[in-house]
């Protein structure tokens, strides 16, 4: 599993599907943002942004909800913050449900419309639909605001093969997320007080040190709202930035070996794609993954992981140079995990 990919992916679509209250102020707003006042919440939830935070994305939706749709799986996927569900449903077709912890409702593709504010049992949420260009199956996201602009609970269900399930499956889960939210009784993901989930990844850096990566505005920073990824200069793959992103993971990493600050780590370049079918074009890039300590309870098993990434139209070579002198500048800054 080559994990700078799938680090760099991830980090990007976390950091630009929300607009987080710590990102540079000329940073761009979501297409739907100023829409939040045509359909404001009615009713006042008790539950804080902090505690949406250190909440387990996996138990927001009850288990019993999802099982009128088909057999439940979860899948805890790299990153804090986020859960995918998948739905064993009729003639082998597999739904899956991703909730995903942000700031603001989801960005929508280019073209698309932006998503519709409604208001459900006087809360408001985000809704859209669509198909699948690569698949041609129907999505539909429910997008729970908590906090307008600032804590969201994103629904998407994707792979509906049949075109009659997904909005079912998504209203089904608003409505249980939303009861939760009233209810004031969020389920604790319960992560240890060293645990990467209790860091903020725009902390690790200084605007001094962005600044050595090429063609970057070190001053524009994307955070995404668990503070699990945070970008300095662009923030698509295809324009040049530095990235620091966290994952727990259960298989080995892969790529070069070295170590950072006495611990294991790989470093991985992953050049230029002219076309990639889901992500489009991107620059070249190279991260260096770090081994940090053992994962909470929550993903119990698995490794925390840092990974430091830097995009651009620059050499491999210095691409990987400045990944290798940046990250142990950023383990440096994050506490030392229990053993």
């Amino acid at each position: 599993m080559k994990l700078s990919a799938a680090a760099l992916a991830i980090a990007l679509f976390a950091a630009g599907c929300s607009a987080q209250e710590n990102a540079s102020s000329d940073a761009p707003a979501d297409a739907s943002a100023d829409s939040t006042r045509s359909a404001p919440s009615t009713v006042s939830l008790s539950v804080t942004p902090e505690e949406l935070r250190g909440a387990d994305p996996c138990k927001l939706i009850d288990e019993n909800v999802l099982t009128e749709f088909g057999k439940v799986k979860y899948d805890k996927g790299i990153s804090y913050g986020q859960c995918d569900i998948l739905l064993d449903g009729p003639n082998d077709e597999f739904v899956s449900v991703f909730v995903d912890l942000q700031a603001g409702p989801s960005e929508v593709s280019v073209g698309d419309p932006a998503p519709t504010p409604v208001l459900r049992d006087g809360v408001t949420v985000y809704e859209s639909e669509g198909v699948s260009e690569l698949t041609g199956s129907k999505d539909c996201t429910r997008d729970v605001v908590l906090r307008e602009r600032i804590a969201t609970v994103a629904i998407g269900v994707y792979g509906d093969e049949s075109g009659s399930r997904a909005c079912r499956i998504a209203d089904a889960a608003a409505d249980d997320v939303i009861r939760l939210l009233k209810s004031g009784d969020l389920p604790s993901a319960r992560h240890a007080p060293d645990s990467l989930a209790n860091q903020d990844a725009c902390e690790l850096v200084k605007e001094s040190e962005a600044a050595r990566v090429p063609d970057i505005d070190p001053g524009k920073r994307h955070a995404d709202f668990t503070g699990q990824s945070c970008t300095w200069g662009g923030r698509n793959i295809d324009e040049p930035h530095l990235y620091v992103f966290f994952q727990h993971l259960d298989d080995p990493l892969e790529g070069r070996p070295l170590t950072v600050r006495g611990r294991p780590a790989t470093v991985n370049y992953s050049s230029a794609v002219a076309d990639n079918a889901l992500l489009g074009p991107s620059l070249p890039s190279c991260a260096v993954d770090v081994e940090y300590g053992e994962a909470g309870p929550s993903v119990k098993g698995r490794t925390e992981v840092v990974s430091v990434g830097v995009t651009g139209e620059s050499s491999r070579r210095e691409l990987c140079s400045l990944a290798q002198e940046l990250a142990p500048k950023v383990l440096a800054r994050l506490p030392e995990p229990s053993d």
